[in-house]
């Protein structure tokens, strides 16, 4: 895959104490795994397609790059994709939201998505807005300050008008009006899909790499129990198994020009990503670290260092082990070091590195943090439209990029 390129963002400044919503435009965005605000990573990412990615800023100062990580790498900075931090002098709002996290921006980002398209993005947020903004009284019509009160809520419930999505505008005026709305509660539907991406504790181990580590990461609830199981195998050896990934899972809109993602796996839960920061620093105290057993001569593998050594129950072992650079990568000797090869036990999860394991050729090569779970896939048989539902609801898939492919059968590598 080829490296991200960000090109834009908007907003392009935010408030210090982080949570702007700030929607990045380029090229080659699929798979992002994090969001770079300076040396600080993204609080949430979501990916909207191949040219689009959403994100929540950190907390910050000054003026910073906005840089994206996906499989192909980082893209290169832009100085016309710098975020200015601002300092906060309180907000206009505060009489009108209960909750403190939810600011005017926020409203005004999820109302424009929502304005400006009809994708499976707005059928969502059209659940997410109207559930927590209305139902659970963060916000409704008497709460949000004029003039935004008639231009905000009145745009969305005419959208909702031409949408023709009822249901969701009854809703939407029953919060407005503070009566009681019409069942069902918006975003319930009468066929939910068997499986969803929830979400798992990550390991977040001590040292420099955990302020770049999401709390949680999504997995797919069919796939959460192993992998839960594997990672406790890891602890009870001393180690740890940090990882990232989006905060949401979008199906790509299908859009006059849409680019299908070259990579349809993610869209199906079918991608663990291992965390970039967390090895090729200094394989001593990397949480994860490149070795090989001294003089085997063997390809190096990808495992997870004890936190204490002392204590752990893995034989220690002399390690050839890769320290990396932005150019280059060089082999140097740890003595008596303990070590838990990740292969064999995220196998028992399901998830598996591409053989023979990706050699990184420098610490922006990331090739080697993504491990795939193809259960239940195949070979000349299973459909992309089956493997859709078991995640997405009809209507997202009739709106996504794949709707056309539904029938593409899987080959062993994509659904084609």
């Amino acid at each position: 895959m080829g490296t991200p390129v960000v090109s834009s963002i908007a907003p392009n400044n935010g408030a210090a104490t982080g949570g702007t919503i700030v929607t990045i435009t380029g090229t080659g965005l699929t798979g992002a795994i994090a969001v770079g605000f300076g040396s600080m990573n993204a609080t949430s990412l979501a990916v909207s397609s191949d040219t689009q990615v959403i994100a929540i800023s950190p907390p910050g100062s000054g003026t910073v790059n906005v840089t994206v990580v996906g499989p192909g790498g980082q893209s290169p900075p832009n100085p016309a994709a710098q975020f200015a931090y601002t300092a906060v002098t309180g907000s206009s709002f505060g009489p009108y939201y209960s909750d403190p996290a939810l600011t005017g921006q926020v409203v005004g980002s999820l109302v424009s998505a929502l304005q400006n398209s009809t994708s499976p993005a707005a059928r969502q947020a059209q659940a997410i807005l109207m559930r927590r903004l209305a139902l659970q009284g963060d916000v409704v019509g008497a709460r949000v300050p004029p003039p935004r009160n008639i231009t905000e809520i009145g745009g969305y419930l005419n959208m909702l008008a031409t949408l023709k999505d009822s249901a969701t505008r009854e809703q939407a005026l029953a919060g407005i009006l503070g009566v009681a709305g019409a069942s069902p509660e918006l975003g319930w539907e009468e066929a939910e899909p068997p499986f969803a991406m929830v979400s798992v504790i990550n390991d977040r181990p001590p040292g420099p790499a955990q302020a770049s580590l999401p709390i949680t990461v999504l997995v797919r609830s069919d796939f959460a129990g192993p992998l839960q199981a594997a990672m406790l195998t890891l602890h009870l050896k001393g180690a740890t198994l940090p990882m990232v990934g989006p905060t949401a899972i979008m199906l790509p809109p299908g859009i006059p020009g849409a680019i299908l993602p070259d990579d349809l796996l993610p869209y199906l839960g079918r991608i663990l990503m291992l965390a970039p920061a967390a090895a090729l620093v200094n394989p001593a105290t990397d949480p994860l670290a490149f070795v090989r057993i001294t003089g085997t001569g063997n390809p190096f593998v990808v495992a997870a260092g004890a936190i204490n050594p002392a204590t752990s129950p893995v034989t220690p072992e002399n390690y050839d082990a890769l320290q990396c650079n932005v150019v280059s990568c060089t082999t140097i000797p740890l003595s008596n070091a303990s070590f838990v090869p990740l292969a064999s036990t995220l196998a028992t999860a399901g998830f598996y590195q591409v053989s023979p394991p990706p050699q990184p050729t420098n610490n922006l090569d990331i090739s080697w943090t993504r491990f795939t779970n193809v259960t239940g896939l195949v070979i000349g048989q299973t459909k992309l439209g089956d493997e859709l539902a078991l995640l997405y609801d009809p209507g997202e898939i009739a709106c996504s990029v794949f709707a056309s492919m539904q029938n593409a059968v899987w080959n062993g590598t994509t659904f084609a």
